[in-house]
Protein backbone atom coordinates (compact mmCIF):
# COMPACT_ATOMS: atom_id res chain seq x y z
CA UNK A 1 0.00 0.00 0.00
CA UNK A 2 1.05 3.39 -1.12
CA UNK A 3 1.82 6.24 1.81
CA UNK A 4 2.74 8.46 -0.95
CA UNK A 5 1.86 11.29 1.10
CA UNK A 6 4.11 10.52 3.83
CA UNK A 7 6.78 9.54 1.90
CA UNK A 8 6.97 12.06 -1.22
CA UNK A 9 4.29 14.69 -0.34
CA UNK A 10 4.92 16.13 3.25
CA UNK A 11 4.41 19.57 1.98
CA UNK A 12 0.87 18.43 0.91
CA UNK A 13 0.35 16.84 4.38
CA UNK A 14 1.27 20.11 5.58
CA UNK A 15 -1.51 21.99 3.29
CA UNK A 16 -4.09 19.58 4.11
CA UNK A 17 -3.15 19.78 8.31
CA UNK A 18 -2.79 23.77 8.04
CA UNK A 19 -5.84 24.35 10.02
CA UNK A 20 -5.36 22.00 13.13
CA UNK A 21 -4.41 23.49 16.13
CA UNK A 22 -1.55 22.39 17.14
CA UNK A 23 -1.12 24.87 19.88
CA UNK A 24 -3.75 23.36 21.28
CA UNK A 25 -2.58 19.93 22.10
CA UNK A 26 0.96 21.01 23.04
CA UNK A 27 -0.90 23.06 26.27
CA UNK A 28 -2.80 20.08 27.04
CA UNK A 29 0.06 18.27 27.36
CA UNK A 30 2.03 19.92 29.13
CA UNK A 31 -0.68 21.09 31.54
CA UNK A 32 -1.80 16.86 31.93
CA UNK A 33 2.10 16.76 32.72
CA UNK A 34 1.98 19.64 34.69
CA UNK A 35 -1.50 18.53 36.76
CA UNK A 36 0.60 15.26 37.85
CA UNK A 37 4.15 17.52 38.93
CA UNK A 38 6.11 16.67 36.01
CA UNK A 39 8.57 19.00 34.51
CA UNK A 40 9.92 17.21 31.26
CA UNK A 41 13.39 17.36 30.74
CA UNK A 42 13.29 14.71 28.22
CA UNK A 43 10.20 13.87 25.84
CA UNK A 44 9.33 10.77 23.78
CA UNK A 45 7.19 11.76 20.52
CA UNK A 46 6.15 9.13 18.77
CA UNK A 47 4.76 9.86 15.48
CA UNK A 48 5.95 13.55 14.89
CA UNK A 49 5.22 13.86 11.20
CA UNK A 50 6.52 17.47 9.56
CA UNK A 51 7.68 17.99 13.46
CA UNK A 52 4.60 20.50 13.93
CA UNK A 53 4.19 19.61 17.62
CA UNK A 54 7.69 19.15 17.91
CA UNK A 55 9.09 22.36 17.36
CA UNK A 56 6.53 23.35 20.04
CA UNK A 57 7.67 21.65 22.80
CA UNK A 58 11.31 22.21 21.74
CA UNK A 59 10.58 25.77 22.03
CA UNK A 60 9.07 25.48 25.71
CA UNK A 61 12.67 24.38 26.63
CA UNK A 62 12.03 20.37 26.08
CA UNK A 63 14.67 17.83 25.00
CA UNK A 64 12.75 15.50 22.95
CA UNK A 65 13.88 12.75 20.70
CA UNK A 66 11.06 12.44 17.95
CA UNK A 67 10.52 9.43 16.06
CA UNK A 68 8.77 8.69 12.60
CA UNK A 69 8.68 5.73 10.11
CA UNK A 70 8.52 8.06 7.06
CA UNK A 71 11.56 9.80 5.95
CA UNK A 72 10.13 12.39 3.73
CA UNK A 73 8.19 13.73 6.97
CA UNK A 74 11.37 12.94 9.15
CA UNK A 75 13.22 15.91 6.64
CA UNK A 76 10.38 18.63 6.98
CA UNK A 77 10.49 18.34 10.67
CA UNK A 78 14.37 18.92 10.49
CA UNK A 79 13.81 21.62 8.33
CA UNK A 80 11.53 23.08 10.64
CA UNK A 81 12.97 22.98 14.51
CA UNK A 82 16.56 23.51 12.29
CA UNK A 83 15.94 27.40 13.12
CA UNK A 84 15.68 26.73 17.04
CA UNK A 85 19.21 25.54 17.48
CA UNK A 86 20.42 29.58 17.90
CA UNK A 87 16.93 29.97 20.17
CA UNK A 88 17.85 30.21 23.50
CA UNK A 89 15.92 28.84 25.64
CA UNK A 90 15.05 26.04 22.79
CA UNK A 91 15.10 22.11 23.70
CA UNK A 92 17.60 19.88 21.33
CA UNK A 93 15.80 17.72 19.00
CA UNK A 94 17.50 14.63 18.09
CA UNK A 95 15.02 12.77 14.98
CA UNK A 96 15.38 9.23 14.49
CA UNK A 97 13.31 6.71 12.05
CA UNK A 98 12.08 4.22 13.80
CA UNK A 99 8.25 3.29 15.30
CA UNK A 100 5.89 1.36 16.91
CA UNK A 101 5.51 -1.99 17.98
CA UNK A 102 9.50 -2.03 19.48
CA UNK A 103 10.96 1.62 18.72
CA UNK A 104 14.91 1.57 18.21
CA UNK A 105 15.77 3.31 21.23
CA UNK A 106 17.97 0.90 23.19
CA UNK A 107 20.50 3.54 23.71
CA UNK A 108 18.56 6.26 25.32
CA UNK A 109 17.84 6.82 28.76
CA UNK A 110 14.40 6.79 30.22
CA UNK A 111 12.05 9.51 29.07
CA UNK A 112 10.16 12.04 31.57
CA UNK A 113 6.97 11.85 29.11
CA UNK A 114 6.19 10.02 25.96
CA UNK A 115 3.40 11.63 23.55
CA UNK A 116 1.82 10.02 20.32
CA UNK A 117 -0.70 12.64 18.93
CA UNK A 118 -3.64 11.92 16.30
CA UNK A 119 -4.02 8.58 16.17
CA UNK A 120 -0.55 7.06 15.72
CA UNK A 121 -1.80 3.74 17.59
CA UNK A 122 -4.11 3.26 15.22
CA UNK A 123 -1.87 3.13 12.19
CA UNK A 124 -0.98 -0.20 14.23
CA UNK A 125 -2.31 -3.89 13.55
CA UNK A 126 -4.64 -4.92 16.21
CA UNK A 127 -1.73 -7.33 18.06
CA UNK A 128 0.43 -4.42 18.34
CA UNK A 129 -1.17 -2.25 20.30
CA UNK A 130 -0.31 -4.60 23.47
CA UNK A 131 3.70 -4.44 22.83
CA UNK A 132 3.41 -1.08 22.09
CA UNK A 133 2.43 0.48 25.10
CA UNK A 134 4.49 -2.51 26.63
CA UNK A 135 7.40 -0.13 24.86
CA UNK A 136 6.27 3.13 25.63
CA UNK A 137 6.31 2.16 29.37
CA UNK A 138 9.72 0.20 29.22
CA UNK A 139 11.08 3.63 28.28
CA UNK A 140 9.59 5.87 30.86
CA UNK A 141 11.09 6.67 33.77
CA UNK A 142 9.08 5.30 37.26
CA UNK A 143 6.18 8.13 37.42
CA UNK A 144 6.99 9.24 34.10
CA UNK A 145 3.85 9.86 31.66
CA UNK A 146 2.45 8.46 28.52
CA UNK A 147 -0.15 11.21 26.73
CA UNK A 148 -1.66 9.23 23.32
CA UNK A 149 -4.85 9.48 21.69
CA UNK A 150 -7.68 6.93 20.07
CA UNK A 151 -9.62 8.26 16.76
CA UNK A 152 -12.97 7.96 16.46
CA UNK A 153 -12.59 5.90 13.08
CA UNK A 154 -16.03 4.52 11.47
CA UNK A 155 -15.91 0.42 12.26
CA UNK A 156 -18.27 -0.17 8.78
CA UNK A 157 -16.30 2.27 6.71
CA UNK A 158 -18.17 5.42 5.52
CA UNK A 159 -19.01 7.31 2.23
CA UNK A 160 -15.86 9.32 0.28
CA UNK A 161 -16.27 12.71 0.83
CA UNK A 162 -14.43 15.85 -0.66
CA UNK A 163 -12.41 18.20 0.76
CA UNK A 164 -10.94 21.73 -1.14
CA UNK A 165 -8.07 23.51 0.42
CA UNK A 166 -7.55 26.58 -0.20
CA UNK A 167 -4.37 28.78 0.67
CA UNK A 168 -3.91 32.96 2.22
CA UNK A 169 -5.46 34.33 -0.96
CA UNK A 170 -8.24 31.67 -1.49
CA UNK A 171 -6.61 29.77 -4.34
CA UNK A 172 -7.32 25.91 -4.57
CA UNK A 173 -3.89 24.31 -3.40
CA UNK A 174 -5.49 20.58 -3.42
CA UNK A 175 -8.86 18.58 -3.67
CA UNK A 176 -8.93 15.64 -1.55
CA UNK A 177 -11.15 12.74 -1.82
CA UNK A 178 -10.82 10.21 0.92
CA UNK A 179 -13.48 7.76 2.39
CA UNK A 180 -12.51 4.36 4.97
CA UNK A 181 -13.60 0.65 3.77
CA UNK A 182 -14.42 -1.82 5.95
CA UNK A 183 -12.43 -5.00 5.80
CA UNK A 184 -13.10 -8.69 6.76
CA UNK A 185 -10.07 -8.49 9.52
CA UNK A 186 -11.82 -5.69 11.42
CA UNK A 187 -9.44 -2.79 9.94
CA UNK A 188 -9.91 -0.17 8.03
CA UNK A 189 -8.68 0.64 4.33
CA UNK A 190 -8.26 4.19 4.30
CA UNK A 191 -8.69 5.41 0.37
CA UNK A 192 -7.64 8.68 -1.02
CA UNK A 193 -7.22 10.38 -4.55
CA UNK A 194 -5.80 13.66 -4.43
CA UNK A 195 -5.61 16.53 -7.33
CA UNK A 196 -3.29 19.31 -6.96
CA UNK A 197 -2.81 22.57 -9.67
CA UNK A 198 0.50 21.39 -10.65
CA UNK A 199 0.77 17.54 -10.85
CA UNK A 200 -0.56 14.52 -11.43
CA UNK A 201 -3.37 12.63 -8.70
CA UNK A 202 -2.19 10.67 -7.09
CA UNK A 203 -3.83 7.76 -4.81
CA UNK A 204 -3.11 6.62 -0.91
CA UNK A 205 -3.69 3.38 1.18
CA UNK A 206 -3.48 2.54 4.60
CA UNK A 207 -4.53 0.54 7.09
CA UNK A 208 -6.37 1.56 10.44
CA UNK A 209 -7.56 0.17 13.16
CA UNK A 210 -10.88 1.52 14.91
CA UNK A 211 -9.68 0.65 18.85
CA UNK A 212 -12.49 0.38 21.28
CA UNK A 213 -11.66 3.00 23.79
CA UNK A 214 -12.15 -0.17 26.47
CA UNK A 215 -9.70 -2.33 24.35
CA UNK A 216 -6.96 0.84 25.26
CA UNK A 217 -7.31 1.04 28.89
CA UNK A 218 -6.77 -2.85 28.80
CA UNK A 219 -3.78 -2.70 26.86
CA UNK A 220 -2.41 -0.14 29.59
CA UNK A 221 -3.28 -2.28 32.38
CA UNK A 222 -1.72 -4.76 30.73
CA UNK A 223 1.40 -2.96 30.45
CA UNK A 224 1.24 -2.28 34.02
CA UNK A 225 0.34 1.96 33.29
CA UNK A 226 -1.63 3.30 37.07
CA UNK A 227 -3.61 6.37 37.10
CA UNK A 228 -5.23 6.09 33.85
CA UNK A 229 -7.16 9.29 32.86
CA UNK A 230 -9.18 9.55 29.89
CA UNK A 231 -10.45 13.10 28.23
CA UNK A 232 -12.61 13.95 25.72
CA UNK A 233 -10.26 15.56 23.31
CA UNK A 234 -7.29 18.14 23.61
CA UNK A 235 -10.48 20.66 23.46
CA UNK A 236 -13.06 21.71 22.42
CA UNK A 237 -14.30 20.25 18.85
CA UNK A 238 -12.01 17.36 18.99
CA UNK A 239 -13.48 14.09 19.26
CA UNK A 240 -10.78 12.02 20.14
CA UNK A 241 -10.36 10.13 23.36
CA UNK A 242 -7.04 11.01 25.12
CA UNK A 243 -5.26 8.50 27.31
CA UNK A 244 -3.07 10.20 30.19
CA UNK A 245 -1.42 7.55 32.02
CA UNK A 246 1.23 6.76 34.90
CA UNK A 247 3.94 4.19 35.19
Amino acid sequence: MSDSLYDERPRLYDAIQSEWDYDRDVDFVSDALADRKIDPERLLEVGCGTGEHTRRFAARGVDITAVDVHEGMLNVAREKCAALDSDAGSGDVDFRRTGLPDPDLDDSEPFDAAVAIRGVVNHLPPGDLDPALAALRDRLRPGGVLVFDNSPLPPEGNRPGLDVGRDAADAIEYVRVAHHVATDDGRLDWRAVTFTPDGDPFVDRRRMTPFADERVADALAAAGFDGVDVADGYGPGDERSVFVAVR
